[in-house]
């Protein structure tokens, strides 16, 4: 077989290397044209064009035709083609071609992200992301998504061991109930308290101390996720109750408006159902035994105050201010359901619009 009939592809869609460059540089310098420089090494003549246009440097040199005559100019510019600096300048392009990393056009923005995260203030990444996109002052943002690819890679200040919940999330275990019902079921809670289109719907639950001392009570408003902390001791059922005659003593007449509803856990401390809901001020109902992804508001919201008191801590140095502390924090944190608002700013609207009704 001849090499006329040979079945090798020839060379196609491939960058011009050194090799075929100085080639070119000692063709031109024969005179040669580029059709002939294609045809000889093997490339479309309009490659060869754009090779010599593109990567061809100017030179300056004088004219020996000078004279005194100003149309006459004292230097001659002229094109001329190097293979060393044809193949300097391709390097170059191609280190500066392509995309530019995600990461880099970012900067500004992780930055942000990476101060909240790691900072005092303790921000989830996604609160972080979706206030600065929220704010539109960094430029290029990047997903949450993105940002736990980046610190599973490695390429973030944070660490996992930095993200609270995500070191921590179990698989969910199915258990039978075994708890006594205490009232009424969160079965007969009307449908607009699920669907959080009504205000004034809370979850409540209780945080004990070390060694099942100490007992704080947690009262979150599920539309605006507002919610209020009380440290009441132990837990005795009449504790519940006096936090409730104590709030209706503040806000009075438009207690029943902001306290429509109340689910708890199973709890002995949340027993006295009568006497929380005495005078029709609200209604208390109980979730299923063993389901707290029933009361999910408060179970997050508990979550968050455990950043500040681990388990197993004592509650005998817990002061009301310790407490307010913890709870403005949580409730000024921008939250993604709301736009990255704060459950406060939401809380103050809905308040607004009652008093206003």
């Amino acid at each position: 077989m001849s090499q006329q009939e040979g079945t090798t592809n020839t060379k196609g869609k491939k960058h011009l290397n050194q090799a075929e460059r100085e080639i070119i540089e000692r063709l031109i310098k024969e005179k040669r044209s580029k059709g002939e420089i294609a045809k000889i090494l093997g490339r479309d003549k309009s490659t060869i064009k754009r090779e010599i246009r593109r990567h061809s440097v100017t030179q300056i040199k004088e004219n020996p035709y000078a004279s005194r005559n100003p149309k006459v100019p004292d230097y001659l510019e002229k094109k001329v083609y190097f293979s060393d600096s044809a193949q300097d300048q391709y390097e170059r392009a191609r280190m500066n071609g392509g995309r530019k990393s995600k990461l880099t056009a970012c900067a500004k923005m992780l930055q942000f992200v990476e101060e909240k995260v790691l900072g005092a203030q303790k921000w989830s990444p996604d609160a972080a992301i979706g206030y600065a996109k929220a704010q539109g002052c960094y430029g290029e943002g990047f997903s949450t998504k993105t940002f736990y690819n980046w610190t599973d890679d490695g390429l973030t200040k944070v660490k996992n061991l930095d993200l609270l919940l995500k070191v921590k999330r179990k698989p969910k275990n199915h258990r039978r109930e075994r708890k006594r019902k205490l009232g009424k079921s969160i079965d007969e809670r009307p449908p607009c308290v699920d669907t959080r289109q009504e205000f004034g719907h809370w979850e409540g639950d209780g945080i004990v101390g070390k060694r099942q001392q100490g007992h704080l009570i947690s009262l979150v408003e599920r539309k605006t996720g507002m919610g209020l902390l009380f440290n009441v001791g132990d837990k005795c059922s009449d504790k519940i109750v006096q936090v409730l005659d104590s709030m209706q003593a503040d806000y009075g007449q438009s207690f029943p408006k902001l306290f429509r509803s109340i689910t708890f856990d199973n709890g002995s401390e949340f027993a006295c159902s009568d006497e929380m809901e005495k005078g029709g001020r609200t209604q208390v109902y109980y979730a299923h035994p063993y389901s707290s992804f029933e009361r999910g508001t408060n179970e997050n919201w508990n979550g968050i105050v455990r950043r500040f008191i681990p388990k197993g801590t004592s509650f005998d140095s817990l002061t009301d201010e310790t407490l307010h502390r913890i709870t403005n924090y949580i409730n000024t944190l921008p939250r993604k359901r709301f736009g990255y608002k704060s459950p406060l700013q939401i809380w103050e609207a809905e308040s607004q619009l009652l008093i206003s009704a």
